[in-house]
């Protein structure tokens, strides 16, 4: 009886310990992840604040947080003596066109892989993939010369041309296609619909949440593109934005508040899009088994 006894009083105990153990568990765990988020989240904070302030103060051997004297000189500068606004419009423009384009030719590329039979189709899609693992300085000059071959240095359609297919973006839509019941596909077909009739209207709402994943992707790697710009674009009013605050950088270089406040033009466009859309990446990216 005594044993018993023991025994019952000593379940709550060990109960009520496990559960202090896991509450100190879970706020060590944030405690930690907050400390890693400020390891990353305080330089662009910094660079915000820094955009605002002068030069000297930027240069001072004593460091501020908040600027002493907030100006917005760097910035009017920027839009009024540079073609800044230029270069804005030039990564807008640029960027939203080649997601546009991949968020296409991958869906139906996914399409075609995911839902149709055919000989080598393995073997063409591992090829595909394949070319994932090829840096891009070994294909940059075939590029270059194709591009220049076809007159194309310092225009649009040249910045735009190498970048309309994506590996990853076939390989993302295929693997969220497979998971598409066939039998979708089948009901189509048996009704008398197209093939592409089948895509736009089945295939493409069903598949919303990894196009708006891969959007966010694409739109994020060719915003910051730099290379290939530098390499088909010798006109300044070519320029897309990280090409303009290199720029900044060689034709300014004693203006580092010019260059923080171009950084700073650049990066809260892409802060926005990722926050507003983390969680949609999350579930377009969960969803096709990816791991």
């Amino acid at each position: 009886m005594a044993d018993s006894t023991l025994q019952v009083s000593v379940a709550p105990r060990a109960s009520a310990g496990a559960r202090t153990a896991g509450r100190l568990e879970i706020v060590g765990l944030h405690v930690v992840m907050f400390a890693v988020a400020m390891v990353f989240f305080l330089p662009f904070v910094w660079m915000i604040f820094s955009s605002f302030k002068t030069y000297r103060e930027i240069l001072s051997l004593y460091p501020t947080l908040w600027p002493r004297n907030f100006t917005l000189a760097n910035y009017q500068t920027l839009i009024t003596e540079l073609p800044f606004a230029r270069y804005f419009l030039n990564s807008v423009g640029v960027s939203t066109t080649v997601t546009l384009i991949i968020l296409f030719t991958s869906s139906l590329c996914g399409f075609v892989f995911a839902k149709f039979r055919f000989a080598y189709r393995e073997v063409i899609f591992t090829a595909i993939i394949s070319s994932m693992m090829v840096p891009f300085a070994v294909v940059v000059l075939p590029l270059y010369l194709f591009v220049a071959g076809l007159g194309l240095m310092n225009t649009y359609l040249g910045l735009i041309m190498p970048s309309m297919m994506s590996a990853f973006g076939i390989f993302l839509m295929r693997s969220f296609m497979e998971g598409i019941p066939q039998e979708l596909v089948d009901a189509g077909r048996m009704d008398g619909a197209s093939d592409l009739w089948i895509y736009w209207k089945v295939m493409l709402p069903l598949s919303l949440n990894a196009l708006s994943a891969l959007a966010v992707f694409v739109f994020m790697g060719n915003w910051n593109a730099l290379w290939w710009p530098l390499m088909v674009t010798s006109r300044p009013e070519m320029r897309t934005l990280p090409l303009g605050i290199a720029s900044l950088a060689w034709e300014y270089a004693s203006r580092n508040d010019l260059v923080i406040a171009g950084a700073s033009i650049a990066v809260i466009p892409v802060l926005i899009i990722f926050a507003l859309m983390t969680r949609t990446i999350v579930r377009g990216v969960a969803l096709t088994g990816m791991k």
